[in-house]
């Protein structure tokens, strides 16, 4: 089944060479996985001069296909695929490459369409490739020079939480093979702590809380009183020292104690895969300045998901496609920014505490008037770790505005790993009152008629009951 989506790729790659003198639009999702995406093709098509313009949306609602223009070819990447019914009416007479990880719907008949999906060729597109990996294929068909290209792709991946078994799996171990092989990526195995290279070591465990790590976890004293009992210096010479600059020997102490810790929280049933949330495969981007944000592939991430949030996602593009400069100054600053906006979102959630779907298994917040549309899933995975909200049940924010609901579900990466898919359950739950719904397994969304928010509710519990029990 790989042959055949290579071949797939190879017909998308021939298929952009064809339209070299015509008019080029690449579509992509906007979030990490969906920035690299659209970085990976801008810069194939580039390096082959091709003119073209690049368009970011959340989601191809029918109302966002409205207000596209179909030129002589468009490249849909990290979506598309279950947006089929959408895009048909408008482009079945043009030419299309979707490039996309999603469950896709039937395409038969759409004779233009060059439609390269994971889940065409065997392969899980919610673990073993992204929407940054799926275009990356292309780019790679289109030329070997582009292997640099891989090192988005594996970004993208990390984005999407690919890696929630404390390594990336699937054909993501070959795009990495790439990257290791041409020197824009680098892989070891470490502590999964966030910000390996850029924040202080006691900082990176507050914010550790997928585990949640009891006297750690969101407690800046227990994180220094811990050290401090397990010797491991906070400072050196060179001022706060980050989990890069730790020996081996602290590393193992650490990595230790904070799974004996974790273990009497976690349920019973869950205990089994504390350790590779724990301890896993890290992935560097070693042309990057030591200290920088974009040297460690989750931090990268993380600041492309904020120009997007801050409805700025071609400043984030521009950062992956290679700016250090304007660009990415830019993204710093929208990063503070996000990071405030962040803030003001979870005292909300400190004031006004969670509420229990009907049969209690489900959380949700409504956040209308308050957080933005754009924010509510960032919140809602923050709020995963904090202390109002139990962390092994699913979590949804809703928004309403204009008469629809925005909804965004997030889970711990345990019940992922147990076998939660949230992905399968929103998207039926939004389809049953009208409404449209996708995403990940741990990650997902839909938007429904403002109306119908306690009976989506009600049924995404349900399902999502019927795979837990």
């Amino acid at each position: 089944m790989i042959s055949t989506m290579l071949a797939q790729a190879r017909k998308a790659a021939d298929l952009i060479k064809k339209h070299r003198r015509d008019s080029v639009e690449i579509v992509s999702h906007m979030d990490a996985d969906g920035l690299c995406a659209a970085a990976v093709i801008s810069k194939a098509l580039d390096r082959l001069d091709i003119k073209h313009n690049v368009k970011f949306v959340r989601m191809l609602y029918r109302e966002v296909v409205d207000d596209l223009d179909p030129p002589g070819l468009t490249i849909f990447t990290d979506l598309g695929s279950s947006q089929l019914q959408n895009l048909r009416p408008k482009y079945q007479n043009h030419d299309v490459i979707i490039a996309d990880h999603h469950e896709p719907t039937k395409s038969e008949g759409w004779r233009g369409l060059v439609h390269l999906n994971a889940h065409l060729h065997g392969l899980n597109g919610a673990h073993e490739i992204s929407g940054a990996g799926m275009a990356y294929l292309v780019a790679r068909e289109i030329d070997r020079a582009n292997l640099d290209l891989s090192a988005l792709g594996i970004v993208g991946a990390i984005g999407d939480v690919q890696d929630a078994w404390g390594k990336l799996r699937g054909y993501n171990r070959e795009i990495l093979s790439d990257g290791v092989s041409s020197g824009v990526l680098g892989q070891t195995t470490d502590l999964l702590l966030y910000g390996r290279h850029s924040r202080p070591l006691f900082k990176a465990l507050e914010m550790f809380t997928d585990p949640f790590i009891p006297g750690v976890s969101n407690s800046p004293p227990g994180c220094t009183s811990m050290l401090r009992e397990l010797d491991i210096p906070l400072k050196s010479d060179r001022g706060w020292r980050r989990l890069v600059d730790l020996s081996d020997s602290e590393k193992r102490r650490l990595a230790t104690e904070l799974i004996a810790r974790a273990y009497t929280h976690v349920p019973e049933e869950l205990v089994q895969y504390v350790p590779k949330l724990v301890i896993g495969e890290v992935y560097t981007l070693p042309r990057e300045e030591e200290r920088s944000l974009l040297r460690d592939a989750d931090v990268f991430g993380t600041c492309l998901n904020a120009t997007a949030r801050q409805a700025q996602p071609l400043i984030g593009f521009e950062v992956a496609k290679g700016d250090r400069g304007t660009y990415y100054r830019a993204t710093l600053n929208l990063l503070r920014q996000h990071r405030r906006r962040i803030a003001e979102g979870m005292e909300f959630i400190e004031e006004t505490g969670l509420q229990r779907g009907a049969r209690g298994y489900l959380q949700y917040f409504d956040g209308t008037g308050v957080i933005k549309e754009i924010f509510i899933g960032t919140i809602a995975g923050l709020t995963l770790g904090n202390q109002r909200c139990d962390p092994y049940k699913p979590l949804v924010g809703v928004v309403r505005e204009d008469g629809m609901a925005k909804v965004s579900a997030r889970c711990s990466k345990l019940l992922f790993l147990k076998g939660l898919d949230m992905g399968h359950a929103i998207r039926e739950a939004a389809e049953r009152v009208g409404g449209e719904g996708g995403g990940h397994a741990v990650a997902c969304g839909a938007q429904i008629p403002e109306d119908k928010v306690s009976e989506f509710l009600e049924k995404f519990e349900e399902l999502l009951i019927k795979q837990s029990f």
